[in-house]
């Protein structure tokens, strides 16, 4: 063997193993720069090769493992480690599809999967319990965009109440003082903030009423 063979083969060898120490540390980046270089000392050397892959997998590049695995494979049907790495791949890129193409149909037909996805009847009492918190009882039917905003509504409509409403601090007479000295915006969110709430109640019955009969 020549010289120059052999210092090639310690050279590929070495960053073979540099490889290794990079993945099993997790820098992936690196490992694939090292094991680039130590297959354009060997391009044929199939572990290497399957080296390669593997780092490709383990990024998520798994179109372009997919690729490498199905190349060792031509040139060496035997090699079962890579057989299987390819099967695993083809499976996870088929279940990449399925959901893209799921994902595709729910978005143009949200009433198709909507059946699919039902949420079991629900309690009207429990429903109209749980909107004492204003909002959770949509939530608890589904119907999660109506809860938060019937939440967001009832706080904002409270947080104004509490910043225009009169001041009676030290009065001797609070209550009158209160009541003589409301405003029409304070009236307006304080009863806003009562109606949503009732609303919520309500509302939230009816949806766990129309739950019975959407399952007939």
């Amino acid at each position: 063997m020549d010289p120059e063979t052999v210092r090639r083969q310690i050279e590929f060898e070495r960053l073979f193993r540099a490889a290794h120490v990079c993945r099993m540390r997790g820098d992936y980046q690196q490992a694939q720069l090292l094991i680039n270089e130590a297959l354009q000392l060997q391009p044929e050397n199939l572990d290497a090769r399957e080296f390669a892959a593997d780092i490709l997998f383990a990024r998520g590049e798994l179109e372009k493992a997919l690729e490498e695995y199905k190349s060792i494979l031509q040139a060496d049907r035997s090699r079962a480690s890579a057989e299987e790495k390819f099967a695993k791949i083809t499976v996870e890129l088929a279940e990449a599809r399925r959901q893209r193409e799921l994902l595709k149909q729910a978005i143009e037909n949200p009433e198709l999967f909507r059946s699919f996805y039902k949420l079991p009847p629900r309690s009207p009492f429990v429903a109209a319990f749980l909107s004492a918190i204003p909002g959770l009882g949509h939530v608890y039917c589904g119907q999660y965009g109506k809860g938060i905003a019937i939440f967001l509504g009832v706080i904002i409509s409270w947080l104004i109440f509490l910043t225009v409403r009169p001041n009676v601090s030290g009065s001797p007479d609070p209550i009158t003082r209160f009541v003589q000295n409301l405003n029409v915006t304070a009236v307006f969110f304080l009863c806003l903030a009562f109606a949503l709430h009732l609303y919520a109640v309500l509302d939230a019955s009816l949806a766990a009423e129309r739950s019975h009969r959407d399952t007939l």
